[in-house]
């Protein structure tokens, strides 16, 4: 993973440090307060902490006192340490009034969907279906767009009096969460509209724990078994507890995106700096990049980020800029091909999306556009061949013991649905067949396997055989 260091230099007379350092001191402890001690995050040896190995979670550090710290480093107790900094979300403010209602899906008011491409992939039944997508922010709120697809979540903050709340005061995560997964009556939202939301709240304001973070990132993959992670947000330093946290999402088949960072210069931020990473840098209308998108080596692609309409925290919805609203369509993308092939690797998606991205700036990649503008439609064609162009069926996401098949054409469909059971190993244990007849419209549930069993579902026309619905298989 990449590694960088900051620089810097001093300039100034001793008197003039001597009056910047009295003037920050006093900034700071107003803010902090005099006896405010520093919190330090801790790596164990392992087994070298008593009580270590009775934690409830699978979080691999632990947040100390200075002293605590000193304490056990002076004991050789510790393999690390290091202070828990603060990242920072990414373009927290609102950008505009608040609307009332959003027009019909693919006017102006959603040029960002039509930009990637993603009528193309909501025409042929991909919408995310199955995905599980952590946002990593201040929390969701349930609007009503977004309502259907929002689940269980957790407050990852120090001292959270109740671990369930995951409220939405400050409003980011609620906009981030709407560029995801929205859906309305007058059309699609996000760019995912059937993909679940799970909060993941990490703050109630601008600036997030790394500590915070970290737990959030453990706690999506082993608890909520989330597919992708969206992190609009990032920090200039390097943490080992962040670098960590991240390759555990990798190995565990997790996809993680984060922003790029806004200032319009080189400024790096972390986690999007990292090779598993994401980072998604921000584009307007025209496809120019937004003028505040920072241009370094951690672009890996970018997405449209300014002015796009999502939802409220209050309701309503409101036009939101910056890196962190360019972040959850890429996010949204990730869900839909997870969405489709269960088994994709972090890998594959990444090479998926930077396959397909539409080429801007400078011929290949550049450090503005990444490897160039998201283009969900073509991760779909380049996922499945375009075999889904005209497909009548859609199989939606399983809830609870059963899955759903839907009818979403004009036309009365004979079809035989087939599922198949295996093993850890992929070795099939059993095929059940059924014939449906379904009305336009009409959806029906199916059981499927429970516990730890994999399955496989698949929707032919009855006579010819021929595919009906995309094949989804589970992870």
């Amino acid at each position: 993973m990449k590694r960088k260091k900051a620089t810097g230099k001093v300039i100034g007379t001793a008197l003039a440090a001597a009056l910047i350092m009295t003037l920050l001191a006093v900034s700071l402890s107003a803010y902090t307060g005099e006896d405010a001690e520093k919190a330090y995050i801790v790596r164990y040896l392992d087994g070298g902490a008593a009580g270590q190995t009775d934690r409830e979670d699978s979080v691999p550090f632990e947040v100390v006192s200075e002293a605590e710290m000193k304490r056990l480093r002076d004991a050789g107790l510790l393999e690390w340490y290091e202070p828990d900094g603060d990242a920072v979300l990414i373009d927290p403010e609102p950008d505009s009034v608040l609307l009332g209602t959003i027009s019909p899906y693919y006017d102006d008011h959603q040029w960002n969907l039509d930009m990637i491409g993603a009528d193309a992939a909501f025409r042929n039944g991909r919408l995310g279906q199955g995905g599980r997508v952590g946002v990593l922010d201040s929390g969701v709120n349930p609007h009503p767009a977004l309502a259907a697809n929002l689940l269980p979540g957790h407050n990852y903050m120090e001292g959270a009096a109740d671990p369930e709340d995951t409220e939405d005061s400050f409003g980011h995560g609620t906009r981030v969460a709407g560029l995801i997964a929205a859906a309305n009556e007058s059309g699609y939202i996000g760019a995912a509209p059937g993909a679940g939301i799970v909060p993941l709240k990490i703050t109630d304001g601008q600036t997030v724990k790394i500590s915070a973070v970290c737990r959030a990132i453990y706690g999506a993959v082993d608890d909520y078994s989330c597919d992708v992670l969206n992190l609009s947000l990032g920090v200039t330093t390097d943490y080992r507890s962040l670098e960590e946290a991240v390759r555990y999402a990798e190995e565990h088949r997790v996809v993680v995106v984060s922003a790029i960072g806004n200032g319009g210069g080189r400024a790096r931020y972390y986690p999007a700096l990292y090779d598993t990473v994401i980072g998604v840098g921000s584009v307007d209308s025209s496809g120019m990049i937004y003028y505040r998108s920072n241009h370094n080596e951690g672009v890996f692609v970018t997405a449209p980020g300014v002015d796009v309409r999502t939802t409220a925290s209050t309701g309503g919805y409101v036009t939101s800029t910056g890196t962190s609203f360019a972040v959850p369509q890429v996010t949204a993308a990730a869900a839909v091909l997870r969405g489709i092939d269960g088994t994709l690797t972090p890998g594959e998606i990444r090479e998926l999306i930077a396959g397909t991205a539409c080429d801007r700036g400078a011929e290949g990649y550049d450090e503005y556009y990444g490897h160039g503008i998201l283009n969900l439609a073509g991760c779909v064609d380049a996922l499945t061949g375009g075999m889904g162009e005209g497909m009548p069926c859609v199989l939606l996401p399983r809830t609870g013991p059963a899955s759903k098949l839907r009818n979403d054409s004009d036309s009365i469909v004979r079809c035989t649905y087939l599922l198949a059971e295996y093993e850890e190993n992929g070795r099939c244990i059993g095929v059940t067949s059924r014939q449906y007849v379904l009305a336009p419209g009409e959806t029906v549930e199916i059981a499927v396997p429970g516990g730890g069993a994999g399955f496989g579902q698949f929707v032919c026309d009855t006579d010819t055989m021929v595919p009906l619905a995309e094949a989804r298989k589970s992870p």
